[in-house]
This record gives C-alpha cells, structure tokens and sequence, in this order.
C-alpha cells in the first residue's frame, strides 16, 4: 500500500466533499464531522463527478441525477444487497496533509 498526498486538511472541511486527482484517479473526499473519506469519484450510473455533488451526513449526492452513496462504505444508499457502489480507500492525515491509498 502506498499512500499519495491528496490535498491539505482545510481544502475539506466538515460538511464538504471535494474532488482531487490522485495517483490519477478522481477521488472525491469527503469530511463527515472531522473524519476524512475517500471513495472513487466516478458515479457507476452515468460517469457524474461525485466530488462535485452535495453532503448530506455521510452521504454523497451524485450532482448529475442525484444518486446517493455512504462515503464511508462506497455503496448506493438503498440498494437492496448492498453491493453496489465505488470504492472506498484508505485515507490518513499527516499533520495538515490528507493521504489516500488508491494502490
């Protein structure tokens, strides 16, 4: 596992979701009451940009057709298994820098 340097802590605060390239990858962060989450920021519907979309507590609303994920699982809020969804990556803070493992 190899973790890159994202953003900086204040570039997401509490109640935000945000959208940095790393390693590459879109990868939308999201701060749900002081803890950071990273997920894949490319919704499976239509490809909309998920760092884009609103916080609704530990949910991300897709700003193309407002289809829901928990950013702490990856996952479709509401579907019926549960499998479905992007990925969640690791994500630690290093004094005032995010790093995410997208390895």
């Amino acid at each position: 596992m190899a973790f890159v340097r994202a953003a900086k802590v204040g570039a997401v605060p509490p109640g935000a979701v945000a959208e940095f390239d790393v390693d590459g990858k879109a990868i939308a962060l999201a701060n749900v009451a002081g803890k950071l989450y990273a997920i894949n920021g490319v919704c499976v519907h239509e490809g909309g940009p998920l760092g884009e979309g609103a916080l609704n507590g530990n949910l991300v609303i897709c700003p193309w057709h407002a289809w829901e994920y928990d950013v702490t699982t990856g996952k479709i809020a509401g579907s019926a298994d549960g499998a479905e969804g992007v990925a969640c990556y690791p994500v630690e803070v290093r004094g005032e820098d995010i790093f995410v493992d997208v390895g």
